[in-house]
Parts: C-alpha cells; sequence; structure tokens
C-alpha cells in the first residue's frame, strides 16, 4: 500500500528518484570497493601464510578490476610499494567519489520529498472542500488537521530518511554477502545465518509497531480536536470557570496520547538491544573464527575444518570491514522500521480521506440555461435526513416566487436551516426535488448555482488578508469603485475608513478584529457585491447587541431590494414586512401565511409570537411565569381544517448511557446497550445482514468470538462500499455484556446509531448500525 501510495504521488519526480536509486547503487559499490581496497593492501604487506595441502596459496595481485587497471601501466609482477601506492590513490578517488553521491543523494532526496508534501497537502485539502458538509459533519476538526499536517510530515520523514536508506542498506547486503562469499565462503556462511536470525527478530515487530503508531497518530489528532475546540470557545470557558474542567479533559486525551507513543517507545526499546546483542555475538563469533583460523595453520577451531580459500590478515580485515556494513544495515531498518509504519499508517489515513467520493456530484449533461437565475425556488416533494432512518424534513412542499421575501419560523430542530442548506446542494435531496426558475438544482453547475444564492449567516466569517480581498471572495472581478458603492449600502465604509489601512487593513484570525456588527455588515457588503439573485439571511443579528442589530438591520434593508430572500428569525416580532411566513414544526409546514393571517388564525405561529411577548412590559397575560401547560397549549393549538392530522411519531429507541463496567475502558459516553444473555460465556446464535444502498447485498453469521468489518475481500464482514474504511470495525462477543458488540477501528466515518456516531454500540434485536450514509449493518437473532 505504501510503494502504491508513493508512486502515484510522485508522477513527474520518478525520473528523479529513479536517478536518485542510480547514485544510491553506485555510492554502495564505492563504498564497499573501498574495503576490498584495504583488504588488497593488508595482504600486499602481510607475510605470506603457512602453506595449507591442496589449498592454493592466496595472490598478492589486487582484486578485480583494479588489477586490469594496475595491468595497464605494468603489464609485469608488481612489487609491493607499487601495489600499494596504487592501491591508496584508488582508496582517495573511490572515498571522493562516495562523498559525490551521498551529497547528490541527500540534496534529490530532500527535493523530492519537499514536493511531495507540498503536493499531497495541497491534493488533501482540495479532497477537504469538495466533500460534503455531512460528512465534515462527522469528522473530528484536529483529527482532519493531523492528517495535513503530522501525517504528511511522516511521509515526508519516510522519503527523505528512509527511502533512500532503506535501498541502500539493502544493498549493501547485497554487496557484502557478494564479497565476503567470494573472500572465505565458510566465514560467510556464518554471516547468512546471523543475518536471518536478525531478519526473524525485525520484522516481527513491524506489525506491532505500526498498530502502536496508528493508534498514536489518531490520539495526537484526538488532542488536536480537543485544544481546538477549547481556544476556539476560550470566552465561554472563562465564563463559566471551566479552566480545571478542560485542563483535565485535555490532560485525559494528552494521558491517552502519551500512553499510544510509550506503547510504541516500549516496541521500539525492546526492538534495539535484541539487534545489539546479536550484532555483538555475531561480530565475535566470526572474527574469533577467522582469527584462530590464521594461528591454527589454516584449520577453524570446534569444527575442525580446512579453511579454504586460506584466511589472511586482508580476509580478516575485509570480514571486519565489511561486518559493520553487514550488520549495520540491519541496524538502521530496525530503526526505519518506525518511520516505515508511521507513514504507512500516515498514508493509510490520508488515502481513506483521498477515497471519499464527493456525495454532491456534478451533471454529466451540459448546462444551456442562463447564468443569472430569477430567483424563483420550488420544493417538490421533498424528503430528507442526515441519516436514512431519522428524515428531519417529511414531504416540503413549497413554492416561493421571484422576488418575494419569506420568513422561516419554528421552534429549533424544526428544519429550517437544513431546508435553507438545500437549495445551494450543500446537501443532496433523499426524495423529490428542489427547483430554481423551474430547473432542478442537479442539473444547474454547482459553482453557477452557488454564484446565484448569497448567505448572511448567524457568525459570518472573515479569512485571512486585507478587508479589500475578503470583499472580493464572491467575484474577484469586482472594481474598487462597485466596492466602495457596496460597503456604502452596507453603512461599512465610514468605519473601514477611519482605520489607519483603509480597504488594505489586515484581517487577523477569522476577523476578531472586527466586532460582530462589523463582521456582519462586512459580509453583508461582500453579499451584495456578488448580487446574487437568492439571499439567505440566517440569523444574521443573532448574537448582537441592539446597536449592532439596528446597524445590520439597516444594511439589510438595502440588501434585499430586488431578490428572492428567504430568511429564519426567532424574532417573530420583526416579521411584519415579509411576504409570507413559513411555519416549520417537525420537519412539516404546518402553517403558511402573511404576519397578520397566521396572527388572526391563533394557531402554532400565534402561539409562538405570544410566548415570546409574555416577557414585555405590555404583556396581559397571567403570572409572569407561564405554567408549562399553557405553554404547551399556545405551541400546539390549530384552528380546524389548519393542517391534516400527523401521524403518530415513531418513538426510537433510546440511546442510553451505560453503567461502567469494572476493567471495562469506556470508549464513548454513547454506548448503547443491549439485553444480556443469562449466560455470558455463550455467545448469542446471531447473524448480521449487510445492507447498501437501501438492499440486502449479503450476510453472515457471527460464528467466532471477534469478527472484522471492512470492504476488503479478507473481512469476515466484507461491506462493498469505498466509504467504507479497509478495517472499518470489529464485531465482538462482550462477555461484560452478555451480548454482540461493534466496536469502531479508527474508521474515518465511524459507526451511526439513531443518527448519533457512537465508538462502540451494544447490539439488541433489529439494531441497525450505519458505517457509512448508504452502507449499514443489521442485527437479528437467530
Amino acid at each position: 500500500i505504501m510503494i502504491r501510495f508513493l508512486w502515484s504521488n510522485l508522477k513527474g519526480y520518478r525520473f528523479l528518484v529513479v536517478f536518485i536509486f542510480g547514485a544510491t547503487i553506485f555510492e554502495v559499490l564505492a563504498s564497499s570497493y573501498g574495503i576490498v581496497v584495504i583488504k588488497d593492501i593488508f595482504n600486499a604487506v602481510a607475510p605470506p601464510p603457512q602453506p595449507v595441502k591442496g589449498v592454493p596459496p592466496p595472490s598478492k595481485e589486487p582484486s578485480s578490476p583494479f588489477n586490469l587497471v594496475l595491468n595497464l601501466y605494468s603489464p609485469t609482477s608488481h612489487d609491493p610499494p607499487t601495489i600499494v601506492t596504487f592501491l591508496i590513490i584508488v582508496l582517495v578517488v573511490l572515498g571522493l567519489l562516495d562523498a559525490g553521491l551521498i551529497y547528490l543523494q541527500l540534496f534529490l532526496t530532500s527535493r523530492v520529498a519537499q514536493n511531495l508534501s507540498a503536493r499531497l497537502r495541497k491534493k488533501l485539502f482540495d479532497q477537504l472542500q469538495r466533500l460534503s458538509l455531512d460528512w465534515h459533519g462527522k469528522q473530528k476538526k484536529g483529527d482532519l488537521v493531523q492528517r495535513i499536517t503530522g501525517d504528511i510530515a511522516n511521509v515526508e520523514k519516510l522519503v527523505t530518511d528512509g527511502l533512500v536508506d532503506s535501498l541502500g542498506d539493502i544493498l549493501i547486503l547485497v554487496v557484502a554477502v557478494y564479497f565476503m562469499w567470494t573472500t572465505q565462503w565458510q566465514l560467510a556462511i556464518s554471516s547468512i545465518v546471523l543475518v536471518l536470525a536478525l531478519a526473524v527478530t525485525i520484522f516481527s515487530y513491524t506489525k506491532a509497531i505500526k498498530a502502536a503508531a496508528k493508534r498514536a497518530s489518531k490520539s495526537l489528532g484526538e488532542v488536536a480536536d480537543v485544544a481546538a475546540e477549547d481556544v476556539g470557545a476560550i470566552t465561554v470557558l472563562k465564563a463559566f470557570s471551566l479552566e480545571d474542567r478542560e485542563a483535565t479533559r485535555f490532560n485525559r486525551y494528552v494521558g491517552k496520547s502519551r500512553q499510544a507513543g510509550l506503547d510504541a517507545g516500549a516496541l521500539q526499546a525492546q526492538f534495539t538491544p535484541v539487534v545489539n546483542i546479536l550484532v555483538t555475538l555475531g561480530s565475535a563469533f566470526i572474527i574469533g573464527m577467522g582469527a584462530i583460523a590464521i594461528v591454527m595453520k589454516g584449520r577453524f577451531p570446534i569444527i575442525d575444518v580446512v579453511a579454504n580459500p586460506v584466511v589472511t590478515a586482508g580476509t580478516l580485515t575485509l570480514f571486519i570491514g565489511f561486518l559493520k556494513n553487514f550488520f549495520q544495515p540491519m541496524k538502521d531498518l530496525s530503526k526505519l522500521a518506525n518511520v516505515f509504519t508511521s507513514a504507512a499508517a500516515g498514508a493509510e489515513r490520508m488515502q481513506e480521506v483521498l477515497d471519499q467520493a464527493p456525495e454532491i456530484t456534478e451533471s454529466a449533461a451540459p448546462y444551456a440555461g442562463p447564468r443569472r437565475l430569477r430567483g424563483e425556488i420550488t420544493f417538490e416533494h421533498v424528503v430528507f435526513g442526515y441519516t436514512p432512518e431519522r428524515p428531519i424534513l417529511k414531504g416540503i412542499n413549497l413554492h416561493i416566487a421571484a422576488g418575494k421575501k419569506v420568513a422561516l419560523v419554528g421552534l429549533s430542530g424544526g428544519g429550517k436551516t437544513t431546508l435553507i442548506k438545500l437549495i445551494p446542494r450543500f446537501y443532496e435531496v433523499n426524495q423529490g426535488s428542489v427547483k430554481i426558475d423551474g430547473l432542478d438544482t442537479r442539473t444547474i453547475p454547482l459553482a453557477l448555482l452557488r454564484r446565484n444564492v448569497s448567505q448572511v449567516l448567524q457568525e459570518s466569517v472573515l479569512f485571512e488578508g486585507t478587508i479589500l480581498e475578503n470583499l472580493k471572495l464572491g467575484r474577484p472581478e469586482a472594481t474598487y469603485d462597485e466596492i466602495v458603492a457596496a460597503t456604502k449600502q452596507a453603512h461599512i465604509h465610514d468605519t473601514i475608513m477611519l482605520l489607519p489601512d483603509g480597504y488594505q487593513t489586515r484581517v487577523r484570525e477569522r476577523g476578531k478584529n472586527f466586532s460582530g456588527g462589523q463582521r456582519q455588515r462586512l459580509a453583508i457588503a461582500r453579499a451584495i457585491v456578488v448580487d446574487s439573485p437568492i439571499l439567505v439571511l440566517d440569523e444574521p443579528t443573532a448574537s448582537l447587541d441592539v446597536e449592532a442589530e439596528v446597524e445590520v438591520l439597516r444594511a439589510i434593508d438595502t440588501l434585499v431590494v430586488g431578490r428572492t430572500v428567504l430568511m429564519i428569525s426567532h424574532r417573530l416580532s420583526t416579521l411584519g414586512n415579509v411576504d409570507e411566513i413559513i411555519v416549520l414544526k417537525d420537519g412539516r409546514i404546518v402553517e403558511q401565511g402573511t404576519y397578520q393571517e397566521l396572527k388572526r388564525q391563533n394557531g402554532v405561529f400565534a402561539g409562538l409570537l405570544k410566548e415570546q411577548n409574555r416577557y414585555n412590559v405590555d404583556y396581559q397575560g397571567g403570572s409572569v411565569i407561564v405554567p408549562r401547560a399553557e405553554i404547551d397549549h399556545l405551541i400546539n393549538q390549530q384552528p380546524q381544517g389548519a393542517r391534516p392530522p400527523r401521524p403518530p411519531t415513531p418513538v426510537p429507541y433510546p440511546a442510553v448511557r451505560p453503567e461502567p463496567v469494572p476493567g471495562l475502558p469506556a470508549r464513548d459516553p454513547r454506548v448503547v446497550r443491549g439485553s444480556r444473555n443469562a449466560n455470558p460465556q455463550q455467545p448469542l446464535n446471531a447473524r448480521v445482514l449487510i445492507e447498501v444502498d437501501g438492499q440486502i447485498v449479503g450476510q453472515r453469521p457471527l460464528d467466532k468470538p471477534v469478527l472484522t468489518v471492512g470492504r476488503l475481500s479478507s473481512s469476515d464482514v466484507q461491506i462493498p462500499s469505498q466509504r467504507v474504511s479497509r478495517l472499518h470495525a470489529k464485531i465482538r462477543w462482550g462477555k461484560e455484556y452478555g451480548a454482540w458488540v461493534i466496536e469502531d477501528a479508527e474508521s474515518l466515518n465511524g459507526l451511526t446509531f439513531q443518527g448519533l456516531r457512537v465508538d462502540q454500540h451494544v447490539f439488541r434485536k433489529g439494531d441497525r448500525v450505519y458505517v457509512s450514509p448508504s452502507a449499514a449493518i443489521l442485527y437479528e437473532l437467530m
């Protein structure tokens, strides 16, 4: 997986990588031949060994190919001074060549690694922007940031420190075996046996180190997520004196990250000493056997075998030199194992994001409609839910004429914000259609559709850059005069001109150097510049004080002219000037009409209006605190014929916080308990059905204590969907619960039960757990 990942992302640099590999080969040869030259020097100056019957005496001539070069200079036999002088010159040349090749390797490798990191960050960030809001809503921001920063840094470290080093180490082993075997094969056999022992030791640790590294990377993402959450909500944290509570929570995640790092470090700490012990024993054995063979007239001790070829001082020097080159690569590979496994875990986490298919796809048919829409909006039988089993909008039929101003009201959770997010296709409808000017929004290119829909939200965000750059975000070609005209309409121009740098004033993080009212007016000016025919206002004054609200409302009065406006507001008394009010409750339109019409109907809207006004000084109700029964009556009362009777709302199985189980670490507070088996040691006879896109595509009996869930064919429960991770979850028999349990295996989309993301779920009969928006696991007893 790691090699395939690197190869696919090194497009454009592959030739450079091949060139680096070629330089590595020559560098290894230059370094290895240096040891051979030293052996030849010792053989040239050392006295000849005692002759051994049946064994030819060693030659004092240089080894091939250096003997060929020397013969070109002097074809006759050579005396020791000539040989030594020639070999010293060769040794210097090889050293200079080795140094030059090492510089070339490091320089080019660093260049490739930096370019690869930049490419991966751009690619991953671009993919994150293209994924749907529904997908982002299920992720943790800190974990996504960790994938862009920490995981890519691990891959960069592998390319910089590991890619060339690992290739060089393998080549060193091969070249060392070759030279040792051709010089003295009997000693080489002992070396090969030790290499095999080292290989078994190294690769037995690799799998455990990889799993530990992945857990450490995941826990770092959780730490970043908590830190980002607390820093972003620092005001609330201080207001409620939550410093100690959040410090405890943060320390808990830091402790988890620390433990994961310690687990990985402990494996590495065990690994290196074992390698060192084997290296030391191997070196002592081989050097000892060779040295004794020299003084024992060419016979190895213990096994009493004649050394053939003869062991000389040069032979022993070569083996001493190659022992370092022979065993050092194995030690290096043991260190690189952690680098490689961290990079492999990071690459897998990145690939999980890159494999996610954008849920909002462009239409394949060419678009021939107008570039600027009029703004007529139609919802036809729209059904939508963030998870298929829990629809938020239930059969919405609504027509909004172009240029009309419509307000959406209702209790929180009624579907107002969800409804307006369907217009620019932030989400795809489950059933029905959304049309603009009679065109299904799915047939309109996304970029064109969203240019025709401007939004001013509860909290507008300004990006890093200047004020001018922020105002031109939606329309980069806008002129300076158009920008100024828009800011004047939004009543923010004078405020900008009072700043030292005017429109070139730098915006700090998310616009923190501006007040809430100023940010909203800048957002309104930005919407005026875009000049979209459709405008969405989602509580634009909800978090502002009275003075700032007045300023923003003045700007909005200018912005709404000539546009189709959808406004969400909880301040019902301010809706007297809209053309129509839509009242949503439980995902359905329950009332529709003008302000005065709905007020006279004395229905849901009138009840909400009266409820809001009960704290006004002009309120003529009973006590200051209205009894709960009266509130329910005000909200639920409706006139005859106002709407058809609602079908009974299904009661979902409640998500219960589990009681703590001794010895079982709590993975997530949202763990759902199932029914216990009378004998917790005996697994229940059950199976799971695999559902993809609403169709049952397979089933698997729960016939062993632990089953893996993933998209690979090797998984026990294979789910054929690209949105399912390779190892997505595990189903195990939970003795502590007396029931089957499914646990998230650090997957990207996680597990979702009844609309809530959980890390662990205890099955009960009929449960449906989603592993992606379109794939689920159904639990049945047999």
